[in-house]
């Protein structure tokens, strides 16, 4: 599942599951934001629940679209 949200929320987001998470190396984070389509998303972590709207997968882009 994912977040759905601007850039900025996802990287708020990001960096409270980062922080909250303690990762061990510097310059590890939990999740990069995606760009699909003018729209922003990022990965759901279990423990850390936002405001922004919850999606169950990210639209396909052109190219996976023609695979299928």
């Amino acid at each position: 599942m994912y977040y759905k949200g601007t850039e900025q929320e996802c990287l708020d987001y990001d960096a409270q599951v980062t922080e909250g998470e303690a990762y061990p190396i510097e310059g590890d984070n939990w999740a990069n934001p995606i760009e699909r389509d003018g729209s922003w998303y990022i990965l759901k972590h279990e423990k850390y629940l936002c405001q922004m709207n919850l999606v169950n997968e990210l639209p396909q882009t052109p190219i996976e679209i023609n695979d299928n």
